[in-house]
């Protein structure tokens, strides 16, 4: 082969092994959304279980397992269900890292290191920002907080999106600056 030739196979191998990990991270993704879909609360303690022990340092509350509910603080009259987990966060920051940074490695192994890193760092970051947003919430429920068309309920909700954006731009800004992403983003 030319050097070309070699270049031009190179490349070509590079973008079917990328593609073949976006495959691989849109089917894993699916397939957590689809058990997620229908998880309870015993399915979901791998997620809920730290995510409690969490809130309950950066609050102060103390919760309890709720038998097929979640875990419930008596003394706030809150609780974190499945609904809580955040899993649907997990999917889009892992999805994010795996597909988002491919392109910074350049060997089978490479990509199989990031597919792994990604699942590890979006467990660990869903764990934060999940414990964030509910001690953050808490806080919202306790003051019944309103402002004008912002109900408790869309306070509640706007303030999770807000959390939940915060940490994955910040999740993938670390991964960029950890593989040595380029800075270089179209507007």
């Amino acid at each position: 082969m030319h050097g070309a030739e070699l270049v031009s196979s190179r490349s070509w191998q590079d973008r079917t092994t990328s593609c073949a990990l976006v495959a691989c991270v849109f089917a894993l993704a699916w397939g957590l959304k689809s058990f997620y879909s229908r998880a309870g609360f015993e399915d979901l303690r791998w997620i809920l279980a730290p995510t409690r022990w969490l809130v309950e340092r950066l609050t102060g509350a103390a919760f309890e397992p709720e038998a097929h509910q979640g875990y419930l603080s008596r003394d706030r009259l809150y609780q974190i269900a499945p609904a809580c987990a955040g899993v649907n966060f997990m999917i889009v920051a892992f999805a994010s890292l795996a597909c988002g940074l491919v392109h910074t490695c350049s060997t089978l192994r490479g990509r199989m290191a990031l597919l792994v890193a990604s699942a590890f760092a979006a467990y660990a970051v869903t764990v934060l920002a999940n414990a964030t947003r509910i001690a953050l919430a808490m806080r919202l429920h306790d003051a019944r907080t309103a402002f004008g068309p912002l109900t408790p309920e869309r306070l509640h909700c706007a303030e999770g999106v807000t959390v939940y954006f915060v940490f994955l731009c910040v999740l993938f800004a670390a991964g960029a600056r950890l593989t040595g992403a380029r800075h270089e983003f179209a507007l």
